[in-house]
């Protein structure tokens, strides 16, 4: 399965606490993610450079 799209969350969760927690779901449910991901601005635009696991 892949997954293409944008997670918007409140202005006061930091990108490394959604990833954990969006890492440690995963792994809750027997799964495996293989990836990476970027913080982008409301246009898409690229903030911070990518961080792969």
């Amino acid at each position: 399965m892949k997954i293409s799209g944008i997670v918007e969350v409140n202005d006061n969760v930091d990108i490394y606490q959604f990833w954990d927690e969006f890492i440690d779901f995963i792994e809750s449910k027997g799964y495996y993610y293989g990836g990476g991901f970027n913080e982008v601005d409301e246009n898409g635009e690229l903030i911070k450079q990518p961080i792969n696991t």
